[in-house]
């Protein structure tokens, strides 16, 4: 027999044993109107791989080609899918499964039109023609089962329409009791059950007694979950017949019988956890749910059973029943609280609680031995949230349960053994690592428990172990060390009670700063130096972590501070040293003023210590110091500076000889250390600059008229004009960074290592000539032409410089380095081209003539380059959408602040800006599209703004009557479909802006746009554009704009009644 070049029974019998060419033919052949009547003839065969793809091709028949049968055929469909799932019941399950899927694809066709009621009656007739055929109930039941754990999750894959979905979930839900009740009734015939529904159908006694079968029913009722429980008289007895289950599956665990199977505790366990869980049921139900949750947990089963799997150390079997409890606790947190006092469920609260306590102190090192520890910890932080809200007070037992809490969590906090630590990989110790971090984030929690009772532990702790510090038992110390770091935060500078006793001069003096200054040589041995390594952070984090007491303590600084500094000696400490150096300077900045000359010493020290401390901390140690100097008024702090920055220009000398000393060609690694130390120098610029600032408000209340803070600002801009230390810094600087230019770094090959490095010396150098420029005065800051003139130095060095024949020569690296030259710019505008400042800051002279130019300069050599970059103008802004970004960037900044900036630029370059534009408008892409709607939203804006005519306000109102038509033109082609629709807000702003501004233009050019054919989609008629043009020129309201826009956008992509279109 052959049908449309296939021999259909050669085809069935290489599909018997399949070959490769016939599993490759098949799909074609699934095409094909024949597979319909093939199909049954396949499932007739003796052969299980021929009834398998037989009932496949059944599946993919009906969910593909469904449409191919008449209203006749399809209705005759059910009768034969119904046969084949009660012929294929006692064969193989994978065969059952296929045909099960068959037939979910005709129900999910079907239901509700022609087929309400799907489930029961798909049952009912399974039933009856198992008894009809002679086949055992067991078959039936094996149908029955595999068809309720396939039926909800294809529900779930189904993409039909609103109105058939609403209707087929409907019938889901209706289907809910039966599908529980029968698969309830093969759950509880597990071996000990004492919750055995009565008149439990037959099939499913005799599932019951697999318990793969029971695993199975487990799943399924997970799935059927999803769809809600509708009542509590369906949703308590099914959580009581759950927990009543885990008990008989705890018991049969902690007894060692074999009668229960993991898989099958896994999946009954993921079912509880689902009701526990679910929000919108502990909504409805939290009595009820959470009253039965607390009477069952708090049974001794769930204890016995994570004893048995702790004893065992099987932190993965414990997690199973372990993230039930976790569950109920983080979902009923408040009704636990609430119950802590009660006298009916107190008792079993404080049990509930003992075992959240055994979950978080579970035996091992976390991230070594046991990975179940870190479970527990946001059940504490949840309820220690419902105590903080204060409605219902903290039992007793609540208190106790977190004093118990601090004590587990130090001791799970404490490092593992030296050889398991220092043997271990290094995943082991991150997991310990990120553990230690949320532990910190619990004893926090629980201080606002436990407040000072908890302080007071602490303390007495750290004091007695550093009075008997070993090295032979340091992790009990360290970790006490912790717990304090931890809650410093939450610890107020007023505390007198216990503080005292740690951080008095005494105790300083005789326990704590012993321990930070013992060598490290002292302790002999590889765990010994990391024990002493680690209890030493751990000190200096105590420190740290309480500069606000420090503030109210300073007579304790000059013992404190000269301690903390001399960690930087030691390459172990750095970190620790310099984040506690960082936070007494962040708190004690005005205490510490007085000392101004040894902070500059100190971070002269380090400037010369080279490598000793690495460049980042370097960097936080130069922010600080400078910080702490702007607490004295400008006279002295600039006066203090003075050491640390000649030091710092010498050694900027130095590192910009290294550099010129630079051989010509060199790979990545051997130029890095050419490159690095004036980049790490320049960097200390910049961290110095951050730190001397003044504060922002101080700024802006002086731009806004405040007369004491412009005072202040004038007589600071006047002293640092006249600290010839500082002109002679800020020369050096500038002459560093000009040579710095003018060295071959920029000019090499795009392939040499030199011109790779380049991009974070470059990075560097604008950091330090922008770290500076401020609205307010700055002590490192350089005039106005000397910016300019480093930036257009820049540009000529890194992007284009003029060619001997004319024309640009563009840098080997342009299109990653001028973006970053382009921000710098944006920067300086920001800063000079703004309204005319105070006293402290006079008027430019020719500022905007020479921004003008540089920016005229840098428009015109990004635009040739980025053009000459691909053949047409799109595809160079979709191939470089960073430097368009950052061009429009700049021109949104420059129309922010100055727009008469614009009006001085070389009339063509901004023609180009426009043009480039209308092309980046045009890209599908947020990269591109964004910034250039930011762009245009404020040009479109200023256009129609201006009241008083100007030079600036005439060229935005050219630009708009020039380009206008071709922007609008562009937005609603986007909005037509040439665009994702994930951009559609920003397409609707742009047109909002638009309408908003101009709206006679845009009402003729919207009008002439529109009435072209098939634009901007062939799919959009004249009704629906006339209705989209009066709305959106009728409404002042962007809501409504979006609104308008989305469903347009929906009429032309031919989207309507789709998901895409709700």
């Amino acid at each position: 027999m052959a049908q449309n070049g296939f021999d259909l029974q050669s085809f069935a019998q290489a599909l018997s044993v399949p070959t490769q060419e016939a599993l490759e033919a098949l799909p074609h052949f699934q095409r094909q109107a024949e597979a319909w009547g093939f199909a049954f003839e396949l499932l007739r065969s003796s052969s299980i791989n021929c009834r398998f793809y037989g009932a496949h091709t059944l599946h993919v028949k009906i969910s593909r080609d469904w449409d191919t049968l008449d209203a006749e055929g399809q209705a005759g469909l059910r009768g034969e899918l119904l046969r084949v799932v009660v012929e294929q019941s006692d064969g193989p399950l994978n065969v059952l499964n296929k045909a099960n899927q068959a037939l979910v694809a005709y129900a999910l066709h079907t239901i509700p039109e022609t087929w309400s009621g799907f489930l029961g009656t798909a049952i009912e007739a399974i039933q009856q023609g198992a008894q009809q055929a002679g086949k055992g109930s067991t078959s039936a039941g094996h149908a029955i089962v595999d068809l309720l754990e396939l039926f909800p999750e294809e529900v779930n894959r189904t993409v039909a329409g609103q109105t058939q979905r609403g209707g087929l979930i409907q019938d889901v839900k209706e289907s809910l009791p039966l599908a529980l009740e029968v698969l309830t009734g093969v759950v509880c015939e597990l071996p000990g059950s004492t919750a055995r529904p009565a008149n439990t159908p037959e099939f499913c006694r005799q599932l019951g007694q697999s318990a793969a079968w029971r695993m199975r029913a487990w799943k399924a009722i997970l799935q059927w979950l999803q769809f809600g429980v509708p009542s509590d008289t369906l949703l308590v007895p099914l959580l009581e017949m759950g927990l009543r289950q885990l008990e008989t599956m705890a018991v049969a665990q902690v007894s060692g019988s074999d009668a229960v199977d993991d898989d099958e505790v896994r999946a009954a366990a993921a079912a509880v956890d689902d009701i526990v869980s679910n929000t919108r049921t502990a909504a409805r139900y939290t009595r009820t749910v959470g009253t039965l949750g607390l009477l069952r947990f708090g049974q001794g089963w769930m204890s016995e059973v994570l004893k048995h799997w702790a004893s065992a150390g099987d932190g993965q079997a414990a997690l199973v029943w372990g993230g039930v409890l976790v569950s109920f606790g983080e979902t009923y947190a408040e009704f636990i609280l609430e119950k802590a006092g009660d006298a009916q469920l107190g008792a079993h609260v404080g049990t509930y609680v003992q075992l959240m306590l055994g979950l978080t102190q579970f035996p091992g090192h976390h991230g070594f031995s046991e990975d179940i520890s870190d479970q527990p910890l946001n059940f504490w932080y949840l309820l220690q949230e419902a105590v903080a809200d204060g409605e219902v007070a903290a039992a007793p037992a609540i208190t106790h349960a977190y004093a118990s809490l601090v004590r587990a969590l130090v001791s799970k906090s404490a490092y593992p053994p030296a050889d398991e630590w220092l043997d271990g990989d290094r995943d082991e110790r991150e997991r310990f690592g990120g553990y230690r971090r949320e532990v910190g984030d619990a004893l926090l929690n629980a201080y606002y428990v436990l407040r000072s009772d908890m302080l007071g532990v602490l303390v007495d702790e750290a004091v007695r172990g550093l009075s008997a510090f070993s090295l032979d038992s340091w992790q009990g110390t360290e970790a006490v060390l912790f717990a304090l770091r931890s809650i410093g935060e939450a610890v107020g500078d007023s505390e007198a009670e216990h503080l005292p006793r740690l951080f008095s001069a005494a105790v300083l003096a005789q326990q704590l700063l012993p321990v930070i200054q013992a060598p490290l040589g002292s302790a002999d041995g590889r765990s010994r130096q990391w024990g002493l390594t680690a209890v030493k952070a751990g000190v200096l984090g105590v420190i740290g972590a309480y500069g606000d007491w420090w503030r109210a303590h300073p007579e304790l600084l000059p013992l404190v501070v000269p301690c903390v500094t001399s960690c930087l000696a030691h390459p172990p400490l750095v970190a620790a040293a310099v984040a506690a150096f960082r936070r007494i300077c962040d708190s004690c900045r005005d205490q510490l003023a007085g000392a101004a000359e040894s902070m500059v010493h100190l971070a002269c020290e380090v400037l010369l210590a080279a490598g000793a401390v690495p460049p980042r901390e370097q960097q936080r140690i130069f922010e600080s110091v400078a910080d702490v100097l702007m607490a004295l008024p400008p006279p002295a702090h600039t006066a203090a500076l003075a050491p640390l920055a000649a030091a710092l220009a010498d050694r900027l000398s130095a590192s910009l000889a290294v550099l010129e000393a630079a051989p010509p060609a060199l790979a990545l690694h051997d130029a890095e250390p050419y490159a690095e130390p004036l980049a790490a120098h320049l960097r200390l610029v910049e961290a110095l600059a951050r730190g001397l600032q003044f504060a922002d408000d101080a700024e802006e209340r002086a731009l806004m008229g405040g007369a004491d803070d412009a005072a202040a600002l004038a007589q600071a801009a006047q002293c640092y004009g006249a600290s010839p230390a500082m002109a002679a810094f800020r020369a050096r600087l500038r002459a560093v960074l000009e040579a710095a230019f003018a060295a071959r770094v920029w000019r090499r090959d795009a392939a040499s290592g030199m011109a790779a490095v380049g991009d974070a010396l470059l990075e560097a150098v604008l950091a330090a000539v922008t770290s500076a420029a401020r609205r307010g005065p700055h002590v490192l800051a350089m005039d106005f032409g000397a910016r300019v003139g480093l930036v257009a130095g820049a540009w000529a060095a890194v992007v284009a410089r003029p060619a001997p024949g004319g024309g640009v020569a563009l840098g080997p690296r342009w299109a990653d380095q001028s973006p970053a030259l382009l921000q710098c710019l944006a920067q300086l505008v920001a800063v000079h081209a703004g309204p005319a400042a105070a006293a402290w800051q006079p008027p430019v002279a020719g500022a905007d003539a020479a921004l003008a130019a540089l920016l005229t300069r840098a428009v015109d050599d990004v635009c040739a380059a980025v053009a000459s970059d691909a053949p047409a103008l799109a595809a160079a802004i979709e191939q470089q959408p960073v430097i368009c970004e950052c061009v429009f960037d700049l021109c949104t900044r420059v129309l922010q602040t100055r727009p008469a900036l614009l009006a001085a630029m070389a009339p063509a370059s901004v023609g180009r800006v426009c043009e480039l534009s209308a092309h980046a408008l045009a890209v599908p892409s947020r990269l591109a599209l964004r910034p250039t709607a930011y762009f245009l939203t404020a040009l479109i804006r200023l256009s129609a703004a201006a009241s008083k005519p100007s030079p600036a306000s005439e060229l935005l109102r050219a630009l708009w009557a020039r380009h206008g038509a071709a922007w609008l033109r562009t937005t609603l082609a986007a909005i037509g479909g040439t665009h994702p629709r994930s951009l559609l807000p920003n397409l609707a702003e742009l047109l909002f802006a638009m309408v908003r501004h101009h709206p006679e233009s845009v009402r003729r050019w919207m009008a002439d746009a529109l009435a072209q054919p098939a634009f901007p989609s062939a799919h959009a008629g004249d009704a629906a554009k006339r209705q989209f043009a009066q709305h959106i020129l009728a409404t002042r309201s962007i809501v409504r704009v979006k609104a308008v826009v989305a469903d347009f956008s929906v009429t032309c992509r031919n989207l309507q009644g789709s998901n895409y279109a709700s």
